[in-house]
């Protein structure tokens, strides 16, 4: 068994659990770590698959929480931002808005954790600018979580139904994203036989992180997802 074999193995572990656990957070953990392990050409597709497996898995375990209808808004405005997401791109700085972006995000969680910000019923119809903005950070820089993960949180709702929102949405994503890479030639048979590999840790990650969510308070759940957000934020600003 290799050194390499055991570090990669370890880090879709981690990344499995934190995903199993939250709801999101492995393509993050994942690909921040293996890119200094593997080719990131094997390394997306790679972790795309598992993400797609992870978010069927947990889409069916919390299908009764989920809400078709309130998810549709705000997949349809992601859909909507993701032309002009790309068009920006070819014509900002990405710096700059990377900067932004993680400025905003810092601010968020400051003022939530002050209580300044709480968590009550907003009208299901602002899912469609949420999710316009989170397809414009997709089309931009393939980082549309930071939207949506604020407009679910700030929903009065309790973790089981925080969760299945956040998983269905990101199970729509991911099923783009894989088929997107299969059509590009990205999905190979190197990332395949990864894929066979390297799944039973997948599958232990999901259930160690389930586990652990059923013991976790809906204020502990939602202060987990506030330090996610605090940490894609100071990448942003640092990276």
């Amino acid at each position: 068994m290799s050194h390499e074999f055991l570090l990669i193995s370890s880090i879709l572990l981690l990344a499995s659990f934190t995903q199993g656990f939250s709801g999101f957070g492995f393509q993050l953990v994942a690909l921040s770590l293996l890119s200094f392990l593997i080719d990131l050409k094997v390394a997306i597709p790679l972790c795309a698959l598992f993400g797609l497996i992870i978010n069927i898995y947990l889409t069916i375990s919390l299908r009764k929480h989920i809400k078709i209808f309130e998810l549709k808004k705000i997949i349809l405005g992601s859909i909507i931002g993701i032309p002009p997401g790309v068009f920006f791109l070819s014509e900002a700085e990405p710096y700059l808005i990377k900067l932004l972006l993680g400025i905003v995000l810092i601010i968020f969680v400051s003022l939530s954790l002050t209580d300044f910000i709480r968590a009550k019923d907003i009208n299901v119809n602002w899912g469609y600018l949420f999710g316009f903005f989170s397809g414009i950070l997709g089309g931009a820089f393939n980082t549309n979580g930071p939207p949506v993960l604020i407009y679910f949180y700030i929903q009065n709702w309790d973790k089981y139904k925080l969760k299945a929102s956040i998983t269905g949405f990101f199970l729509f994503s991911s099923v783009l994203i894989v088929l997107s890479h299969y059509a590009s030639g990205l999905t190979n048979g190197e990332v395949l036989s990864g894929f066979i590999t390297y799944l039973p840790f997948i599958i232990a990650g999901q259930i160690a992180g389930k586990i652990l969510f059923g013991r976790t308070s809906s204020t502990v759940y939602k202060k987990f997802i506030l330090g996610f957000l605090f940490i894609i934020g100071a990448i942003m600003i640092l990276g």
